[in-house]
């Protein structure tokens, strides 16, 4: 960053230094620290994973090449390029076949959260031999080779958003169905994390808003997970101010583009976020959300979806608690205001509340939500509000019938 720290920023950064999983390297020498991992650990070829024109229009190719320690080093550095906003198990299948070919010595993910996602399904699939689609579920590779140490990827992230720079989850696309699929194991978080803000300045509007209403929904649905919760002290901690910085910090962005400060809040709460959501996961918003894949973008969706299942979680005590959490960022005196001043927020910052909106469809579109939900159980069983695959259709109606457009 070339602005100063502030003591928002300080206090994220400290947060950050508690990840145990990931080292992260945060600010204008994040690259500089990726470069200084790469030469102790002697690697020879890197194989670079990265999107389309959107990681050279941000500069962070050309800030690769122009590293003092990468230009030091002799590397040999293959690139896989124009991994799709939404990659399938085919596009990974390729990217395996490029592991094949070149054996690198370490994976570089640089992009936004499908870069990451399918760079680090891909590294998991090409050192087990296990295919894509037996990766699917929860630690399927951990479980099929117990007590292995896998070599994680390097992470560069060019949004401020998904937090696949630090969490165990890939998001895939099953060629085969058309639907979305959830990886979650320990063995692809990644190794180091390189978060430089301002390979975010030059992000479209829409992108920026809708890669922070991602972060800041993970950050929410982290918070309600009240058994999540549980599993690490500093989760509660890591949401709420990762909360507070997107609410803050986005409004501002969405004004002044190029405001460097504001861009390093959005960069440094969607890294907490995504190290909450390792720990207290996302639940049924973010299910749902596969299902707008090809219709809206993810964070539009989540957004969309998180109040009325939100409102539908409410039933259970420990969630009204955890929700006046939140009421010092979304002013309320009950739980029930604390989500409509959220929904005013969304709509304030340009985004939408009703679902329906988003994919064009009737109320009928809802099925589609139940049936694509019930191939992803993981998520049916971490809500704060369990449900069956067989209530899916019931339960999703219930919630979403009245709302699902103005």
């Amino acid at each position: 960053m070339s602005t100063g720290i502030t003591e928002t920023l300080f206090n994220a950064q400290t947060m950050m230094d508690t990840c145990q999983e990931t080292l992260i390297a945060f600010g204008y020498d994040a690259l500089d620290q990726l470069s200084a991992h790469i030469m102790l650990k002697e690697y020879q070829t890197i194989l670079l994973v990265m999107g389309g024109e959107s990681v050279h229009r941000c500069g962070a190719f050309h800030a690769f090449l122009q590293s003092p320690l990468f230009g030091k080093l002799d590397l040999n550095m293959p690139r896989f390029e124009n991994v799709p906003p939404e990659p399938d198990t085919d596009c990974v299948r390729r990217i395996v076949a490029c592991l094949d070919t070149e054996k690198p010595d370490a994976v570089i993910a640089v992009g936004g959260g499908s870069v990451m996602d399918a760079a680090k399904a891909a590294y998991l699939s090409w050192q087990t031999g296990m295919d894509i689609d037996r990766l699917f579920g929860r630690e399927a590779a951990t479980s099929a080779f117990p007590g292995r140490t896998f070599r994680r990827i390097l992470a560069v992230p060019t949004t401020a958003g998904t937090g696949s720079e630090v969490t165990c989850y890939a998001n895939i696309i099953d060629a085969g169905t058309g639907v979305k699929k959830l990886i979650a194991d320990p063995a692809i978080i990644p190794e180091l994390a390189a978060v430089e803000p301002m390979f975010t300045v030059s992000a479209p509007q829409n992108l920026t808003r809708v890669t922070a209403f991602d972060a800041l929904v993970h950050a929410v649905e982290s918070l309600l997970n009240f058994r999540g919760c549980e599993a690490h002290p500093a989760v509660v901690q890591w949401a709420l101010q990762a909360t507070r910085m997107i609410v803050s910090a986005l409004p501002k962005v969405l004004r002044v583009p190029e405001d460097q400060e504001e861009r390093a809040e959005l960069s440094a709460a969607a890294t907490l976020a995504g190290m909450a959501i390792r720990f207290s996961p996302t639940s049924l918003p973010h299910l749902l959300s596969f299902s707008f894949c090809g219709k809206a973008p993810h964070g539009a969706a989540v957004a969309a979806l998180l109040p009325h299942f939100w409102k539908f979680y409410l039933r259970e005590e420990p969630v009204r608690k955890q929700t006046m959490l939140l009421s010092g960022v979304f002013p309320g005196s009950t739980p029930e205001e604390v989500i409509g001043s959220y929904e005013k927020w969304i709509e304030s910052c340009g985004g939408t509340v009703h679902p329906g909106e988003l994919t064009g469809t009737g109320t009928e579109w809802i099925d589609k939500l139940a049936e694509d939900a019930a191939q992803n159980p993981v998520k049916l069983e971490s809500a704060p509000r369990k449900i069956r695959a067989d209530e899916c259709r019931t339960v999703f109606h219930d919630v979403l019938d009245h709302v699902w457009t103005k």
